[in-house]
């Protein structure tokens, strides 16, 4: 009988132990962590995730990680690698499971040649006002700006446009001035005109295209904007004018395409 009794103490013990080594180590926290954080926009950047398991052990993750981004379409996440696809302060977070990792801030610029391009403004408070927001106080509206640097990815392109929305804002505050005020139009027309004759380029592209039928659509795009350029144009009613000269002075921007100050 005692050998019995303890046949099974000595099993039971053992059967014990043995569920013990067996027990998988769970996930307790997680450290997230990237290679900068600071980036351009199309940069790329390393994220790390490191777990730290119930047994005291830790590694690196790769697989089966729920990203968590704010806003969520300023950056793209594949395989680790993360790409800036807009401008903003971001923030990053891992989840696997039900463990969160801690947060880290990305600031994500969008820098062409030099030239810090301003935030998205705020769709309403942009339109609200004739000319709307100018945080680099560059006279070109914030929202046309961008554009432009979306769309058109040559130096002087962006520069022909630069100029010539910031003439239009110019024009517009006004319109009772517009004699005083229609030398901004007639130097954007005669830096563009230089351009276009000495760029075959731009000429086989545009073939002489005027940039207000381009942007006029964001350029007016509120009811006020558009009726301030209407009388503009109004206060020339019956007059007839002859096209300026070409003339690279009345260029306002550099071979970046960055504006200077007026001329």
């Amino acid at each position: 009988m005692k050998h019995l009794l303890i046949s099974l103490i000595c099993t039971s013990f053992f059967s014990f132990a043995g569920n013990e080594t067996n027990v998988v180590p769970t996930v307790t926290s997680l450290s997230l962590s990237s290679s900068t954080t600071a980036l351009n926009k199309d940069e790329t950047t390393n994220l790390s995730l490191q777990a730290t398991y119930s047994n005291n052990t830790s590694k690196t993750l790769t697989n089966n990680i729920e990203w968590i981004v704010s806003p969520s379409d300023a950056v793209q996440i594949a395989d680790h690698t993360l790409t800036a696809k807009k401008d903003s302060k971001v923030t990053v977070q891992a989840k696997v499971g039900n463990i969160l990792s801690n947060t880290i801030t990305l600031n994500i610029t969008w820098v062409v040649d030099g030239h810090v391009l301003p935030p998205e403004p705020d769709k309403t408070l942009n339109d609200s006002t004739l000319l709307g927001i100018d945080v680099n106080n560059n006279g070109v509206r914030d929202d046309v700006e961008r554009w432009i640097y979306e769309t058109y990815d040559h130096p002087i392109e962006r520069g022909i446009f630069m100029q010539s929305a910031r003439a239009y804002n110019l024009v517009i505050v006004d319109p009772s001035k517009a004699h005083e005020t229609t030398k901004y139009i007639d130097d954007a027309y005669s830096c563009r005109k230089y351009w276009f004759t000495q760029n075959k380029e731009l000429y086989d592209k545009y073939e002489y295209i005027y940039p207000s039928k381009k942007i006029s659509k964001i350029q007016f795009n509120t009811l006020k904007r558009h009726m301030a350029y209407e009388r503009f144009n109004g206060e020339f009613s019956g007059e007839v004018f002859s096209s300026p000269e070409a003339s690279k002075d009345k260029c306002e921007f550099d071979e970046k395409g960055i504006l200077g100050d007026l001329k």
